[in-house]
């Protein structure tokens, strides 16, 4: 039997020359950004462009500090603590030549629950030039009808009353600002690393609101020493389970308790609106531009809008994954057909080449037959994600009279996805913070089938447009009458032929 290695400092050197190891000396990284959200994707993206511009260039003023503020984040915690900061980024090509790449750019790690007011003091600490966040959805505590921040959510509200033992990433950013100015210290960078659309201007405005709510005199030293870039990232990143675990351990002897599986693309377009000097991460591939708009659109309108509509249209099929969906020819010649004839319209001229070249990647990227990303992680919390991958295609195209066929059989599809059972009668959990009035409008939907519609937190006023209500309740008859196979062959034939 083979020998395999615990991941630690000490056994780096015993690993074989198959490992990607980092080739410098972490003792000697200084850290100046400091992360909020040690997620597999924040291990898979940003941490992965810091290694690189640390191991190809030697640039070692930019090691990250991770932090963690949620209570289920102990695990990675404890383990990221046990194995000094180093993980497994396990890289599967298309082809299956794998590579276990072990990532060094995390030297240091506080966990808030156990010791907030210890993150505070690091947060304010002026070595930290750049706080980045990887908190998606659910962090920004935004409302589910006005999509600006709730200043009267529970975990908010708690917070307010014991401010030094703050509970979300807001608290804890305004302490640490009231330390810096208190200490005259200068700012920082607020860098947002999430699918959110604009999502530094959207962390700037809820956290002026927190902070005008709460600390009202630290308003104007924010505005004056912050700055929050909006960002586009990308790299499909999936949920580790134990076979992987297994795999690296068998096939490069690293025994590591969560390493990050993810496919070899990767991509990182960030407004250039650093408070201080940025990193070179342009160095490692990462475009630094003045105008974020045509890419967040492109990626959120494409690759997650793809990811969701494979993710129903799959689960109603019966399949499990990704890779099973797309390479289905049914199911790829309606997502093609939608990206080029309803999101394609709705973007930026000016970027055409680059979203053809998008468009074609992205295909074979989720045919990756070895990123086993699962149509159940997909599918969760769809009610946040169709507002912002798939509504603002459908508001564009009905405000300039366009085709929306393709994107109303999606929501159609979506409302028979909350009936929670295939095409195979095989039921399945429906993961959603707002899963009961999914259901119970989707029940509602078989005798009146606006009543999905009129969902204000997630459609708003849609159920008011004739034209799409009659392109969604067509589909959607036909979506009871047969299986979600059925209904896209004759989706597909009657949009090539018309």
């Amino acid at each position: 039997m083979t020998k395999s290695f615990l991941l630690n400092m000490e056994n780096l050197k015993l690993m074989p020359d198959t490992v990607l190891k980092p080739s410098f000396d972490r003792d000697k990284i200084k850290t100046s950004i400091l992360h909020i959200g040690v997620s597999n994707f924040h291990r898979s993206h940003q941490a992965y462009y810091s290694h690189e511009l640390i191991e190809k260039f030697n640039e070692l003023n930019y090691g990250i500090c991770g932090v963690d503020l949620l209570d289920s984040d102990r695990k990675i915690y404890n383990i990221l603590k046990d194995q000094d900061g180093l993980y497994t980024l396990y890289i599967k090509e298309p082809n299956g030549a794998h590579r276990a790449k072990i990532i060094g750019s995390v030297v240091e790690y506080f966990f808030g629950p156990e010791n907030p007011l210890a993150v505070i003091e690091r947060m304010a600490s002026p070595d930290i030039e750049i706080i980045s966040l990887t908190i998606a959805e659910d962090g920004y505590h935004l409302n589910e009808i006005t999509g600006v921040f709730d200043i009267n959510h529970p975990a908010v509200s708690e917070e307010i009353k014991n401010p030094f033992n703050p509970k979300t990433v807001f608290g804890y950013l305004t302490q640490a600002f009231k330390l810096r100015k208190l200490r005259n210290l200068p700012g920082c960078t607020i860098l947002s690393c999430d699918n959110i659309k604009s999502n530094g201007d959207t962390m700037k405005h809820s956290l002026l609101e927190y902070v005008s709510k709460t600390a009202p005199d630290l308003l104007d030293w924010i505005s004056e020493n912050t700055t929050f870039p909006n960002t586009m990232v990308d790299r499909i990143t999936t949920i580790t389970d134990f076979d992987d675990v297994e795999e690296l351990k068998q096939n490069f002897q690293i025994e590591d308790q969560w390493p990050v599986v993810c496919e070899p693309f990767a991509d990182w377009v960030i407004e250039d609106k650093f408070l201080f000097k940025k990193p070179n991460w342009e160095k490692v591939g990462v475009q630094f531009t003045r105008d974020i708009e045509p890419y967040e659109k492109m990626k959120l309108r494409l690759l997650n809008a793809g990811h969701t509509i494979l993710g129903i249209l799959g689960t109603l099929h019966g399949y499990k994954t990704v890779h099973e969906a797309a390479i289905d020819e049914d199911f790829i010649i309606f997502l093609k057909s939608f990206m080029n004839e309803e999101v394609q319209p709705t973007l930026n001229e000016s970027n055409a080449t680059h979203v053809k070249n998008y468009k074609k990647l992205l295909v074979a990227r989720f045919q990756n037959p070895h990123i086993n990303d699962r149509l159940s992680r997909i599918c969760q919390e769809n009610s946040a994600k169709i507002p912002l991958f798939i509504l603002p295609t459908i508001n564009d195209q009905l405000q300039k009279d366009k085709n929306i066929k393709r994107a109303a059989f999606i929501i159609a599809a979506w409302c028979k996805y909350n009936d929670g059972v295939n095409d195979f009668n095989v039921s399945y959990n429906i993961t959603d913070s707002i899963s009961g009035t999914l259901i119970r409008n989707a029940t509602l939907s078989h005798q009146n089938p606006i009543k999905f519609l009129e969902i204000k937190s997630v459609f708003g006023d849609l159920s008011s447009h004739k034209i799409f209500t009659d392109s969604y309740e067509a589909s959607l008859s036909l979506l009871r009458k047969h299986d979600v196979k059925t209904c896209i062959k004759e989706m597909n034939a009657n949009l090539i032929n018309s």
